[in-house]
């Protein structure tokens, strides 16, 4: 009589049973999948608890615009006041280095890198406040620097025409002679002279109100041009006035 067969028991690998070993098997030696499982729930989770709420988002969005505005405006404001600015310009004192005209208003640009005289020198136009109660922005020449000579000649202007008033003012006083400019201070003058009112009427500029030097003429187009240079003092020369500089 043969012997009885034994079945193998499901705990151990046999080909009677290939399913319930690989379910055994992935259940006990892989349980790697369970835990990428709940890793994935919780950043899920985590990732909805850190995003802002509706009310937040609102004010989050204002505090950014503000601030990116906040820093534009700072930016302009630096350059503006350190660096430089094209800005309009009137009256006829600066004829015929700066135009004038009735029907369009001339644009001049202004480096203030030369803010209180820095790099100043005769020839320059520059931007200033006009000493005295009503100090108004104005634009003139350097025809003297701290120690030079100016010997200011002019013919002067008819007793008629003392009373009168331009778009700068009094009418120049004129006088015939010659002044020493002070340390710390420039002298200025228009280079249409006739029609100036310049350091002929308030004196020696201190050159810690100087603003700015005009380094062009940007409108009207058929007039731009660069400013500056050793032949600019040749534009002084109007109508036979002629400062006269020595060191």
């Amino acid at each position: 009589m043969p012997p009885p067969r034994i079945r193998p028991s499901s705990l151990f690998f046999s080909a009677q049973s290939p399913r319930l070993h690989t379910a055994f098997f992935h259940q006990h030696l892989h349980p790697q999948r369970v835990r990428t499982q709940t890793l994935t729930t919780f950043l899920a989770r985590l990732r909805h608890q850190l995003q802002p709420s509706s009310d937040f988002t609102p004010a989050l969005t204002t505090f950014r615009i503000a601030k990116t505005t906040a820093k534009l405006f700072l930016a302009i404001h630096l350059v503006f006041t350190y660096i430089g600015v094209i800005g309009p310009t009137n009256g006829i004192s600066m004829v015929p280095t700066i135009p004038h005209s009735y029907r369009y208003t001339p644009y001049i640009m202004v480096s203030h890198l030369h803010r209180r005289g820095r790099n100043i020198a005769v020839g320059d136009v520059v931007t200033f406040d006009t000493p005295g109660p009503s100090s108004t922005r104005s634009c003139k020449r350097v025809v003297g620097m701290p120690g030079d000579f100016v010997a200011v000649l002019s013919t002067g202007r008819g007793q008629d025409d003392l009373g009168k008033q331009d778009d700068e003012g009094d009418w120049a006083n004129v006088r015939d002679e010659i002044i020493r400019v002070p340390e710390g201070h420039v002298w200025l003058a228009g280079d249409n002279l006739d029609w100036s009112r310049d350091s002929r009427v308030f004196g020696p500029v201190p050159l810690n109100v100087l603003k700015g030097k005009v380094v062009a003429v940007v409108w009207p187009l058929n007039d731009a041009k660069w400013l500056g240079g050793e032949e600019a003092i040749a534009d002084v020369k109007e109508g036979g006035h002629e400062p006269v500089v020595t060191r």
